[in-house]
């Protein structure tokens, strides 16, 4: 006879799902059609290596006869202007292609190394809509909106857009109209793990805050009880951004053989406290590549403690604990 799959099964495949829709619309923000929507062309090939690296390529269209090109970033008159290089095809056809680096402004100071002979473009936080411009040899111009270029891939073991330390990102994402645009941005503040290491008496827990302030760098670790919602409070040591604490078994609670759930928080001084959550990774599916063992904790007591550290489905850190019974 067939198993038939638990509510948590059930409930982390409808979790998936979930999140496998919302990374589809990711890559849409619905903004409304404007005026240079048209005429357009589509994309040869467009893609972010390395989450700042624009790679770009498009088919001069049939009708224009170019001596230059270029790619514009954003409208009105001084968009962002990228060069690029006109190739001739052993089909007859022309292309226009480039590269560029494109960073956020505050990153002015960044010492990231660039590629040999490619621009860096030092740009505001928002939505950048593409164009491409084609130059005649009189000097007219013609431009075209940008459609995104189509999936030529299926999806694989990892997201498009890579993680970032300092925090900040850039994305390729198209209008609901189909317009390609290019996203930069800096993600809200988040408190993430960098360790979770279990020993025989206490687990160890380093993390780190990003996008905050260095004034908000001295909260301390909290266990919220999922059920009664009480809290117990545990001290944390701060290097720079970086926390670490000391998770014994009194931390969870009195004695109880039911198993009980606690979530894990960060505290911030005159700001909501925030979920500790995992380490920020480009897997797709990080559910089914980072597990944790169930261990036990003894107290000084003899007090045992079976423990599971696992990931919510959200990615959040949680525990689920009960003590044992003594004898056992």
């Amino acid at each position: 006879m067939r198993q038939l799959p638990t509510p948590q099964k059930v409930m982390r495949k409808g979790y998936d799902a979930v999140r496998s829709a919302r990374s589809r619309l990711d890559s849409l923000v619905l903004v409304p059609p404007s005026a240079d929507d048209w005429p357009r062309v589509t994309a040869e090939h467009l893609s972010l290596l390395d989450g700042r690296t624009l790679n770009f390529c498009v088919r001069v269209p049939g009708e224009v006869t170019a001596s230059a090109a270029s790619l514009l970033l954003g409208g009105g008159s001084s968009p962002v202007v990228v060069p690029l290089t006109l190739v001739q095809r052993g089909d007859g056809h022309v292309e226009a292609q480039g590269t560029a680096v494109l960073d956020l402004l505050e990153a002015d100071a960044d010492d990231s190394p660039v590629p040999a002979g490619v621009r860096r473009f030092l740009l505001d936080a928002g939505q950048w809509r593409l164009s491409v411009a084609f130059t005649d040899a009189s000097g007219t111009e013609r431009r075209y909106a940008l459609a995104k270029a189509p999936k030529v891939m299926a999806d694989g073991p990892t997201v498009p857009e890579p993680v970032r330390s300092d925090g900040t990102y850039c994305r390729l994402i198209a209008s609901g109209t189909g317009r390609a645009y290019v996203s930069l941005g800096r993600d809200d503040a988040e408190a993430e793990i960098v360790s979770l290491r279990i020993g025989w008496s206490e687990v160890t827990l380093e993390g780190r805050l990003l996008n905050a302030p260095a004034d908000e760098c001295r909260g301390d670790v909290e266990l919220v009880r999922r059920n009664g919602k009480s809290t117990r409070v545990v001290p944390a040591t701060w290097r720079g951004d970086t926390f670490v604490c000391s998770i014994r078994v009194a931390d969870f609670g009195g004695a109880a053989a039911k198993e009980q759930i606690f979530d894990v928080r960060l505290q911030r001084p005159r700001r909501r406290s925030l979920k500790v959550s995992r380490r920020r990774t480009d897997v797709r599916s990080p559910g089914d590549v980072f597990r944790m063992p169930h261990r036990l904790l003894t107290a000084e007591d003899d007090t045992a403690l079976r423990i599971n550290p696992y990931y919510t489905p959200i990615g959040s850190l949680a525990f689920r604990a009960a003590h044992l019974p003594s004898g056992r």
